[in-house]
């Protein structure tokens, strides 16, 4: 069971990986626009719908905003998701919280 976990751990954080991979080898601003809005849309959807998110899911996808918020795109619908993040009675979503919010919140 702990062997699963660490694989699908594994699986989840290439997906973060790979999202970043796709972006630096966008051909144009304009793939590179689409693939963000894909991924925002589908960052939306796993924070609004009515199933709970892993610890770890959250932390991938409040990372995933940071990273387009600097490449200059808009994420103001994931500030609450951040909130929630400092909120949290663990550590390493505290952490995230904490620094997606530095980040997000300053400008």
């Amino acid at each position: 069971n702990r062997e699963i976990h660490h694989a699908k751990m594994a699986t989840q954080a290439r997906g973060l990986q790979n999202f970043i991979s796709d972006l630096r080898n966008s051909k144009s601003k304009e793939d590179e626009s689409k693939r963000v809005a894909k991924e925002l849309a589908n960052i939306r959807g796993k924070f609004t719908s009515s199933s709970s998110l892993s610890s770890y899911q959250k932390k991938k996808y409040v990372w995933k905003l940071v990273y387009i918020f600097m490449l200059g795109y808009d994420v103001d619908f994931g500030h609450a998701e951040v909130v929630s993040l400092v909120g949290s009675a663990k550590y390493s979503e505290k952490q995230v919280g904490y620094v997606a919010m530095s980040l997000l919140l300053k400008a």
